[in-house]
């Protein structure tokens, strides 16, 4: 994979995307997922508003994160990242289709994994069945591509 350039970060020169080009520019998916890991509340918000070129690379990194031990107890990464998911699908569902698999396993994951993110019903909601649609979305964008 190589790495997103100025360009594909900051498609509409936004002051959110150059934001998240001063976070994210240059960075490894290893480099990346350690933002992450040390402020996912504080890194996320750039995966909404990168260019998807981008997306599609950095949404790994917060996969990684999400999925690794660190994230135990991390409310945030899996609150914001089913919005963020919910608002790609929303504006450029085609653009996710390249890896809507992926996409799938993981909304999968956080279904499977919801108890270690100590995501309480009375401040978040039911992110749960959020996920749950948004895998089913995913499996189907899979389905109607391959």
């Amino acid at each position: 994979m190589t790495l997103p350039s100025r360009q594909d970060i900051n498609v509409y020169d936004s002051l959110d995307e150059r934001s998240a080009c001063e976070h994210f520019l240059g960075k490894t998916l290893e480099q990346a997922e350690v933002l992450f890991r040390e402020n996912s509340l504080y890194y996320q918000e750039d995966l909404m508003f990168m260019g998807v070129g981008a997306f599609r690379f950095y949404v790994q990194a917060a996969i990684r994160y999400a999925k690794s031990d660190a994230a135990s107890g991390d409310s945030a990464i899996a609150d914001c990242l089913a919005g963020i998911l919910e608002f790609r699908l929303e504006h450029e569902a085609e653009e996710l289709v390249p890896i809507a698999d992926q996409l799938a396993d993981t909304c999968g994951y956080f279904v499977e994994h919801y108890e270690r993110f100590d995501l309480e019903p009375e401040i978040f909601g039911d992110v749960r069945s959020r996920y749950q649609k948004l895998q089913r979305t995913f499996l189907e964008m899979h389905r109607g591509w391959a």
